[in-house]
């Protein structure tokens, strides 16, 4: 019989934060759900009034850090994921860190080469890079089927309301940092690092006519010596939550 993960969650404000921990109380053959702690008090009603987090243990962060865990899923509001992590990465605890990571590349830096001393697995979730098609697709440009890769489009937006978008201002680069960070994992692994990067993020009409102050619209063009490619997000697109587009175009 196959030893079980004991793992807890902290955090309920990402918006993955409740389907999460929802999917690792279904998976009961694999994990051994011990509970959820929500560090930050303007975020605590969510343990009362989100169904996925009722009936299920409430702890405080410094009692889960004093338990036995094999694992913890960090789901906290952005600002503080990579200070979360770090806390238990350095307690030999193995870490999901939800997209995008950090609003800084020093703590984020910081807890990757923790989990590396510590050899512990550092997961990035819910990335694009482990849909079984984008793995397919990056696979085939991988192996040349396609061709020389020239361009790669990658688009993928939602449409916001205010208190949203509101948020997104709070976040250097705004869209780029919350959406782009799938889109420029996708094109990185398809081509690799890219001679130049062009930011051409703006805030949209929407927003500006709202009183919005926030990059919301977030485009970026990436050179290679090969050909360019495009990254789009937008978090006032009408229907933007049906845009989620990969273009990979090849000589053949």
């Amino acid at each position: 019989m196959k030893k079980k993960i004991r793992i807890a969650q902290v955090g309920t404000a990402h918006d993955h934060a409740s389907v999460t921990y929802a999917a690792l109380r279904k998976l009961s053959d694999d994990f051994e759900v011990v509970g959820i702690a929500e560090p930050i008090e303007k975020h605590q009603k969510n343990l009362d009034t989100v169904a996925a987090y009722q009936r299920t243990p409430h702890y405080t962060v410094e009692e889960l850090l004093n338990m036995d865990l094999d694992a913890v899923t960090i789901e906290i509001e952005e600002c503080y994921a990579t200070e979360y992590a770090q806390m238990f990465a350095e307690k030999g605890v193995a870490v999901q860190l939800d997209k995008p990571g950090s609003p800084g590349i020093d703590n984020f830096v910081k807890l990757v080469e923790t989990c590396r001393k510590q050899n512990l697995p550092l997961q990035m979730g819910y990335m694009y890079r482990f849909n079984p098609m984008i793995r397919r697709a990056i696979d085939e440009a991988k192996k040349g089927t396609i061709g020389e890769v020239y361009s790669v489009e990658a688009h993928m937006s939602v449409h916001h309301a205010i208190p949203k978008r509101t948020w997104l201002g709070g976040y250097k680069g705004g869209m780029m940092y919350w959406l782009g960070c799938h889109l420029v994992d996708l094109v990185y692994r398809i081509q690799g690092e890219p001679e130049e990067v062009i930011p051409m993020n703006c805030q949209s009409p929407m927003s500006r006519d709202d009183n919005v102050d926030t990059e919301d619209f977030g485009f970026a063009v990436l050179k290679y010596k090969n050909g360019v490619s495009t990254v789009k997000t937008s978090a006032a697109e009408f229907n933007g939550f049906a845009r989620r587009q990969l273009v990979i175009s090849g000589t053949k």
